[in-house]
């Protein structure tokens, strides 16, 4: 049994959609795929239980049996902070090792996922590289590249492991098209002369950070006044409509699958986003349009949305919504597949993990 464990260099890198793409084409390959989180930090309520929000999808999406139990067995609760902070002993090694042994049974590959950044857990003696040390398996680094600070970020994780035989190597992120000859012709020789193997660079793709027009609603707790029928619909960006009426036109078109903000009062911007096709309307300050927009709206199949907030507490909720979108629905699903059938060395990942099929 093969097993691998995706971390990261920070918060939302793409751990998530990577160990799901991963999933789902070695899934396609005949390999018999079991995923963890064995720790969970992003948690909700799933029938009256605790759940870790990310694991309970990729559960769903690659069509698991594992009981949510096996899959994220330790969460990170007010209570287990407190107590690792006391000093109680809580018997987690042996919790992990019980879990990884129950997912594992009948499995080709196992993939595990890091918790936050590649230090997080550390206080319980259980960051990414010490779960990987106890499990026995290697980790697979992905780091978003912003910025060849990037490098630096990378260099530090290596620090944080220590042990880099445990590193199988890493994959560079969202590297944006204008950043791509300076990944391929600098970063990654320099990576590789430190001995590091870069499996992958993959392309910024803003539709894999859009979200659907119900999460918005969720979010924002919005009232739908038409377009109920087009919930699923992805939005890619926001724009705040706030200008003048004749710039607003041609300030929409040039973002295409957007949400714009605007005060319930200001028809004029309401009607110039309808004839932009924009994706969504989101009025603030719970103020309704008139019936003429409504109407268009809904003749154009856009969306609007009623909140109560203001226009500034609604742009820092999208922009936290947008920077933290989920993978749920399947064109995205597909979509990761594609980018990492594209852009990683998936022969190589299955070579370095010692499958063979």
């Amino acid at each position: 049994m093969a097993s691998m464990l995706v971390s990261s260099s920070e918060q939302y890198s793409g751990k998530s959609s990577l160990c799901l793409g991963l999933g789902v084409i070695l899934k396609e390959r005949g390999f018999k795929v079991g995923y963890m989180k064995p720790i969970g930090n992003l948690l909700i309520d799933v029938n009256g239980s605790l759940a870790d929000e990310d694991a309970q999808s990729i559960r769903k999406l690659l069509g698991l049996q594992d009981e949510m139990s096996s899959i994220t067995p330790i969460l990170l609760t007010e209570n287990l902070t407190d107590d690792a902070l006391m000093g109680v002993e809580k018997g987690l090694d042996s919790k992990l090792r019980a879990a990884y042994e129950k997912i594992s049974s009948g499995k080709d590959i196992v993939l595990l996922e890091g918790t936050g950044g590649i230090g997080g857990g550390a206080m319980y003696n259980l960051s990414d590289p010490e779960v990987a040390t106890k499990l026995d398996t290697k980790i697979l680094l992905i780091t978003r590249y912003d910025s060849a600070q990037a490098v630096d970020r990378i260099l530090c994780d290596l620090r944080i492991i220590q042990n880099t035989e445990i590193l199988a190597g890493i994959i560079l992120n969202e590297v944006s098209l204008d950043k791509m000859e300076q990944v391929y012709h600098l970063v990654v020789p320099f990576l590789e002369k430190k001995g590091i193997k870069v499996f992958g660079v993959i392309p910024e793709d803003h539709m894999l950070c859009s979200v659907s027009v119900a999460e918005i609603v969720e979010y924002l707790n919005a009232e739908v006044l038409v377009g109920a029928n087009h919930m699923e619909d992805l939005v890619e960006n926001y724009l705040v409509g706030a200008m003048e009426v004749g710039s607003a036109i041609k300030y929409f078109r040039r973002m295409p699958n957007a949400a714009v903000i605007t005060g319930g009062d200001r028809s004029d911007i309401q009607m110039a986003a309808i004839e932009a096709k924009v994706k969504c309307l989101i009025l603030t300050g719970n103020l309704r349009p008139s019936g003429a927009v409504l109407g268009s709206a809904e003749e154009a199949n856009i969306p609007v949305i009623l909140v109560r907030g203001d226009t500034m507490t609604t742009i820092e909720k999208m922009e936290h919504l947008i920077g933290h979108a989920r993978i749920k629905q399947e064109v995205k699903i597909k979509r990761i597949v594609k980018l990492i059938e594209e852009h990683v060395d998936v022969d190589g990942l299955i070579d370095e993990m010692g499958l063979a099929k």
